[in-house]
């Protein structure tokens, strides 16, 4: 059910077995959004790095993964004329940075092995009905023996994703942890003078949330904060809560005060690899002029850039919501799901896959890459009855 990444990594081993409820009049609209339509859908880390990458649910994803791996997933594309390539951060796009293009090929291929593709076909209610399924779709009454859900989470509804998923779930007896936005920017109380920072981005900066340090590429927007660093840890962010940024995680600043007295502060703060609009943005949130040199720097001014450059803290004012964030955490408890087939521990015959599931994983292509995973490996369950 859904004709995203999951239903048609899921068709992909079903074949002739299976049939897709796509309630679009085309399958993968998410998909063709993902990336600004450039579509990184996997990543070409190694086997042991992938599953590091994805934190957290590396364990109970790993069945999974080694179903059908980035490997796998890359070489189905390039021998059915989809070429791929893998950037030097390891991110992997089609040739073409066309999404379509993956669609197209995904769809093109579980047609050829026989799956049906009912489009404009919205599932409204599902109930058990003996070892089976029945599902309604409009009027029609639909039997089914086995039945994966991948029709997505709550981000970006207006896809498809509403949480059908997780409301169909939790009929059918499980336990549905409350989605929250997840790949998500953030805004930011108070952010004047930062707005002047729109465009920059600083390669492997830390962020502190509570106890907790976490590094990647920020991006400082009109509004807030985003980039990797953000998006990936978003999850863990609520409104109103504080967290720190570290420009300077050396401490540098006193050495580099002592040995250029002659110079202005915002040409010493550029030493730190920070743009000049930081710098300068900087010294104004702090009132500190910028023309000051060192060799004049006051102790109190001193003092507070230090505090500032090794843990600036930022009061999140709001969170990207579910309507327009990539994704969200929330859905069917991992706990509820047997990882090494994908099957509900409480309905037999019953499968989930993609982002009906309540794992978060962080940008770069994991996403989509396990997605399919997830899918085919419950399709295979479904086939093999694990």
């Amino acid at each position: 059910m859904g004709g995203g990444p999951a239903a048609l990594g899921a068709a992909l081993a079903c074949g002739k077995a299976a049939q897709i409820f796509e309630r679009n009049a085309f399958c993968g609209k998410k998909l063709l959004l993902s990336g600004s339509g450039q579509c990184n859908f996997a990543n070409a880390l190694t086997k042991a790095e992938f599953l590091s990458a994805l934190g957290e649910f590396r364990t109970w994803l790993k069945p999974a993964f080694y179903a059908f791996d980035n490997a796998a997933f890359m070489q189905l594309l390039e021998e059915n004329s989809c070429p791929v390539f893998a950037r030097d951060d390891g991110k992997v796009f089609p040739q073409s940075m066309k999404s379509a293009d993956v669609r197209d090929t995904l769809v093109n291929l579980v047609q050829k092995r026989g799956t049906k593709i009912n489009y404009s076909s919205k599932v409204q209610d599902i109930s058990p009905q003996g070892t089976g399924f029945l599902l309604k779709v409009g009027n029609a009454t639909i039997q089914a023996e086995k039945l994966i859900l991948a029709s997505g989470g709550a981000a970006w509804p207006e896809t498809g994703s509403d949480g059908f998923s997780y409301r169909i779930a939790q009929k059918l007896g499980h336990q549905v942890l409350a989605p929250v936005p997840a790949l998500a920017s953030i805004r930011i109380r108070d952010y004047p003078p930062f707005d002047t920072c729109a465009g920059i981005s600083l390669p492997q900066s830390t962020l502190i949330i509570g106890k907790d340090r976490f590094s990647g590429d920020l991006l400082f927007t009109h509004q807030g904060l985003s980039g990797p660093l953000i998006l990936d840890n978003s999850r863990r962010m609520q409104p109103g809560q504080t967290i720190r940024l570290v420009f300077d995680g050396q401490d540098r600043l006193f050495d580099l005060l002592q040995s250029y007295p002659k110079k202005q502060i915002v040409s010493i703060l550029q030493m730190l690899a920070l743009p000049k609009s930081l710098c300068e943005a900087i010294l104004l949130k702090l009132q500190i002029p910028k023309d000051a040199l060192a060799a004049h720097f006051k102790a109190a001014h001193r003092k507070n850039l230090r505090a500032f450059l090794t843990g600036a803290e930022f009061i999140i004012r709001d969170i990207e919501s579910l309507a327009s964030a990539m994704s969200d955490f929330g859905g069917i408890q991992l706990n509820e799901v047997v990882a090494k087939s994908m099957q509900s521990r409480f309905t037999p015959g019953l499968y989930f896959a993609g982002e009906s599931l309540a794992y978060s994983l962080p940008t770069g292509g994991f996403s989509i890459q396990m997605a399919v995973s997830t899918g085919y490996l419950a399709a295979l369950s479904a086939l093999n009855d694990i």
